[in-house]
């Protein structure tokens, strides 16, 4: 099996997008988002087939390609016309993906509210990361409006099921099979005037098959208070 072509999103130095599209000749492509084009609280590896126009189309440029998502090039507009119809099609078939999100728990006062950050494997192979707690943040909003950010804590260990099963992520590589869900509780501390929050989650992810791991970012959905 060789690589036909491989297109890659991307945004200038400094930017948070990142995301690949790479064309077999076996007749299948994987779209691989480390850092989503559009917003998104999933990463990981997508996979289907393609067509054989698709690959004509895909192929027209070089074996090699990269686009600026904050850039139109006209040379490439067909290229990436077809890269984007294909990539929207493989979200619907994930191969190993990791979607996290946020939910506050109430508590009677005086005892302090917490709030879990959970990760749910998708796809038909377990994921593989670990989370750089120095940049995970928790954004805190306002009717759609940012107002402010904290970090994440130390946290003593990583991602747990509800069997108290230890699946890692902090300070070690998190193991998640497809259809388990893990969580991690910390104590939160809501500042006046916030009515939404949303954990920003960044690390190191761990393809399939690939022999390093590559940075991950992604956003949890905005979540009322």
């Amino acid at each position: 099996m060789a690589t036909l072509v491989t297109i890659r999103w991307r945004t200038p130095p400094l930017g948070s997008v990142e995301e690949r599209l790479i064309v077999d000749d076996d007749g299948r492509a994987r779209l691989q988002v480390l850092r989503p084009r559009r917003v998104g609280d999933t990463v990981g590896t997508y996979e289907g087939p393609i067509e054989e126009a698709e690959v004509r189309e895909l192929t027209a440029g070089r074996s090699d390609m990269e686009l600026d998502v904050t850039a139109q090039n006209s040379q490439l507009s067909a290229v990436a016309a077809a890269a984007d119809r294909v990539a929207q099609r493989l979200l619907a078939s994930p191969l190993a993906v990791a979607q996290f999100f946020a939910r506050p728990i109430g508590a009677v006062p005086p005892l302090p509210q917490t709030l879990a950050l959970c990760v749910l494997g998708g796809g038909s192979q377990p994921v593989e990361f670990q989370l750089h707690l120095a940049e995970c943040a928790i954004h805190f909003g306002s009717n759609g409006t940012s107002v402010s950010s904290i970090r994440l804590p130390e946290l003593p260990m990583g991602f747990m099921t509800s069997d108290a099963e230890v699946l890692g992520g902090i300070r070690q590589r998190a193991l998640v099979e497809p259809g388990v869900l893990g969580t991690i509780s910390l104590p939160l501390e809501i500042p006046d005037g916030i009515n939404e929050l949303s954990v920003r989650v960044v690390g190191s992810w761990f393809s399939p098959g690939s022999e390093s791991p590559e940075d991950f970012e992604a956003r949890t959905d905005p979540q009322p208070l």
